[in-house]
């Protein structure tokens, strides 16, 4: 057998691979798996509720083969290793983030292969490893983009929710300097704002009423399950003031000046970081511009030389 019928063969067998996992694939998509009801309600329910708090209705038929793809993705890996955090915090469901991820990495590897096939069809036959590997590696780094994306979102709604905070922080303290109960307050100064972090703020405690739950522990646990300390503290000084009784006004208004003054470290910090890049890329430009002015001088030397 020469060279050129072993090469054929092998993309001949990596093709038959290739069309029998999509059918597997199609297959899987096709014939559902008959779920338990107690999943399947608990699947209902919190769908709605990832879907209401987006301000977005449900996924509608359209994304049918992508929540399946997702649900049967979290049946065969572990959730050690998703970002939970990040997840709650964009309301984003764990099942459609790994979906997106295998999409992404499916993608990636098809690009590999689909122009290693244009390859061979132009006449060049690179061994057969160097396209499968070059396939994998693609595709495994495509499927951490959705990662990457995730994470500066989450990144950008934490600072957002810092900003807003203070404000909430302000109005608990208000409130509560004018005689109103603890609850009372944080569910009033909640209402005040028509932003996402007031929203899942009014949200937590309205549940933490239903549940019979202390609102300072709804927000530990909240500040907890997304990652954000500054919701933890705020919660450890209402528990201050619903069980002893103490006056936290100065506290809070400490506290918010506190986030004040951090979040003005950290903005002047990033514009320090902007300038000194915009610094770099303009002496780049300057060395160009004067590589481009002398390249015409330097030629006329050269040539006399």
């Amino acid at each position: 057998m020469t060279a050129l019928e072993t090469t054929l063969t092998q993309w001949s067998l990596l093709s038959g691979a290739l069309i029998g996992l999509g059918l597997t694939f199609l297959l899987a998509y096709a014939v559902p798996p008959r779920p338990d009801l107690a999943a399947f309600l608990d699947k209902m329910t919190s769908e709605e509720r990832w879907s209401s708090a987006a301000g977005r209705p449900a996924a509608g038929p359209t994304a049918a083969w992508e929540d399946r793809l997702g649900h049967w993705l979290m049946r065969l890996l572990p959730n050690g290793s998703m970002p939970t955090a990040d997840l709650d915090l964009l309301r984003l469901p764990p099942h459609r983030y790994l979906a997106r991820r295998a999409i992404f990495g499916v993608s990636g590897f098809a690009f590999t292969t689909v122009f290693s096939v244009l390859c061979v069809a132009l006449g060049l036959r690179p061994p057969i490893l160097v396209p499968l590997a070059v396939a994998l590696a693609l595709g495994a780094g495509a499927s951490y983009l959705p990662l990457l994306d995730l994470r500066n979102r989450a990144h950008a709604r934490r600072d957002e929710f810092a900003y807003g905070f203070v404000v909430y922080i302000d109005l608990v303290g208000t409130e509560h300097r004018a005689g109103t109960g603890t609850r009372q307050a944080m569910e009033i100064a909640a209402e005040g704002g028509d932003s996402w972090m007031f929203q899942r703020i009014a949200e937590e405690l309205r549940l933490s009423s239903l549940q019979r739950e202390s609102p300072w522990d709804a927000l530990n646990r909240l500040g907890e399950k997304i990652g954000l300390p500054e919701l933890e503290n705020f919660a450890a000084v209402m528990r201050v003031s619903g069980e002893d009784g103490g006056a936290i006004y100065q506290t809070l208004r400490a506290q918010a000046v506190s986030l004040r003054q951090t979040r003005l470290a950290q903005n002047l910090a990033e514009a320090n970081r902007v300038g000194e890049r915009m610094s770099g890329v303009t002496a780049l430009l300057a060395i160009a511009f004067l590589a481009i002015l002398a390249a015409p001088a330097l030629l006329r030397f050269a040539n006399l030389l």
